[in-house]
């Protein structure tokens, strides 16, 4: 797979939430993320991982959301996030989706920067963004950002 794992910044050990209502997929991507030096967390639905949001002492850096959770979808946890205070905000989020054409219309009102993954996940794709959090590049500081046209889209290989 990757050659050589993520080494993560001593003084700083990446938080991460994955948010996924299929066992597989949710334990899967955590395994992944815990392999890369990440401290990776899962809940199965929205209200789940709004509460470890709020309950967190500490900041998540990265948030993983599945789109199709249900009975809450994932945009309405994106907009949960949109809303919390900056302090708590996480820095960078991903959304997963079988399919984003759904989303695209949703997703200009949600004023997040949010890197949009169809599913079957892109692994390497995500490991760029894993990159620029372990590397202090990513916008941990929970900056709102409207999106435009030169955000990043990412489906899976064809």
């Amino acid at each position: 797979m990757f050659e050589s794992p993520l080494q993560p910044n001593e003084r700083f050990t990446p938080r991460a939430l994955v948010v996924e209502n299929d066992l597989a997929s949710r334990e899967l991507l955590a395994r992944v993320l815990r392999r890369k030096g990440l401290e990776a967390h899962t809940a199965v639905w929205a209200a789940q991982a709004a509460a470890l949001l709020l309950e967190s002492v500490a900041k998540f850096d990265l948030v993983v959301v599945d789109l199709n959770i249900g009975p809450v979808d994932g945009v309405e946890l994106l907009r949960h996030l949109a809303n919390l205070d900056r302090a708590v905000r996480p820095g960078k989020i991903v959304a997963i989706a079988d399919s984003l054409a759904p989303f695209y219309p949703r997703r200009s009102s949600l004023r997040l920067d949010v890197e949009m993954f169809q599913k079957p996940v892109h692994l390497p794709s995500l490991m760029k963004v894993l990159v620029e959090i372990l590397e202090g590049n990513g916008r941990r500081s929970g900056d709102v950002m409207a999106n435009d046209a030169d955000q990043r889209d990412h489906g899976h290989d064809a």
